[in-house]
């Protein structure tokens, strides 16, 4: 089992360093629990709150620190994180005009997504991930008699207040010229054109694309093809179907990384090296170099701001639910923990295009603006 204590920090300091052995293993065992980006992020949070309470107090135990620690700190702390640098807005390309508004903004002490400072939403994922620790450490004989993050003491920020970067879909007609943008004549352009089928035609998540391997791909007994997914989000394995249009690209590639040697525990997408990425490598593609690969197609389709990868998993689902497929199948495609999370989509897609201010008609009005 790897030890907490080991892991790096952003201030080296001694209290960091001095988790006592029982808590360290209660909290291993909670981390165990969440698929790897789950835990990768839960462990971030925690060394931010523990270099936080060791500010000035170095030379105290960290679990000293961690058990004591009341719903003051917890404010404490929120004010720290919304002073802390964050991703900038989208669209924030003029720094003069940026650091103006932020001016603005910061006078008013309203928070609105223009700051470049952490976000609303960034923080109260913070404040949810510590609170589901302590909320965990309370169950056994800790001494912790308050949980800090409780949301009846600590006013944690709304995630959806003041969004910096909303994930939006992509026009129907933009996937289709994003798709026809690779260049099938040659090994990258094939991979690229397999890993956009995938984003578009099977709604997978990053990491989920990236830890793909040549054996991931399958058959049922009558023939389809899909993809078996290892240890996603919900810390599950699982199934995802493909469009035909998307199965039969995945597996030209798959039959092309046969023939040229890969073996079944290979990763399916590859990095390339050379002038021009004229190289396979057996190295799997990074989700920052799958992040940058999209952008890419993106931009040359006329898509220049506000997309992401995880655009075309919305583009997916809320194409499925134009199509008029019920919620709960469309549940089973997008493999979210709820139905409730597949109506948010539906919600987005419905609440500008079918507003009732579409109604909201005064007449010709006879009075004029002087």
């Amino acid at each position: 089992m790897e030890d907490m204590n080991s892991l790096p920090s952003q201030k080296n300091t001694t209290a960091q360093s001095g988790l006592s052995q029982e808590l360290n293993l209660r909290l291993e065992s909670f981390l165990r629990q969440k698929a790897p980006r789950t835990q990768s992020t839960y462990r971030g949070i925690l060394r931010e709150w523990l270099d936080f309470l060791a500010r000035g107090k170095e030379t105290r135990p960290s679990a000293d620190l961690f058990l004591e620690a009341t719903d003051l700190d917890a404010v404490a702390f929120r004010l720290y994180l919304e002073r802390r640098p964050g991703q900038r807005a989208r669209g924030e390309s003029d720094i003069s005009e940026v650091k103006e508004i932020q001016t603005k903004v910061e006078t008013t002490q309203k928070r609105d997504g223009l700051q470049s400072t952490q976000s609303n939403r960034t923080i109260a994922k913070k404040f949810s991930a510590l609170r589901r620790l302590y909320r965990m450490l309370m169950s056994y004989d800790f001494g912790i008699k308050r949980n800090p993050f409780d949301t009846e003491r600590v006013d944690a920020p709304r995630a959806n207040s003041g969004q910096k970067r909303p994930t939006m879909m992509i026009d129907y007609n933009l996937v289709k010229k994003i798709l026809s943008l690779p260049e099938l004549d040659d090994p990258k352009g094939l991979r690229d054109l397999a890993l956009l089928s995938v984003l578009f035609g099977g709604g997978l998540r990053r990491g989920e694309v990236v830890a793909l391997r040549l054996s991931d791909i399958k058959r049922s007994p009558s023939g389809t093809l899909y993809l078996q997914l290892r240890a996603t989000k919900s810390g599950q394995d699982a199934e995802q179907g493909l469009p035909t249009w998307a199965a039969q690209t995945v597996e030209q590639l798959l039959q092309h990384r046969i023939e040229n040697g890969a073996a079944k525990n290979s990763f399916l997408f590859v990095s390339f090296r050379g002038k021009g990425g004229a190289y396979p490598t057996e190295q799997a593609l990074s989700e920052s170099g799958l992040y940058n690969l999209f952008k890419s197609y993106c931009q040359r389709a006329g898509v220049t701001e506000g997309v992401s990868p995880h655009s075309a998993r919305a583009t997916a689902i809320t194409r499925l639910l134009d199509e008029g497929l019920p919620h709960r199948e469309v549940k089973e495609f997008s493999r979210h923990a709820s139905v409730q999370m597949v109506e948010l989509y539906d919600k987005k897609r419905r609440s500008i295009d079918e507003s009732p201010a579409r109604h909201l008609d005064y007449g010709k009005s006879t009075r004029t603006h002087r």
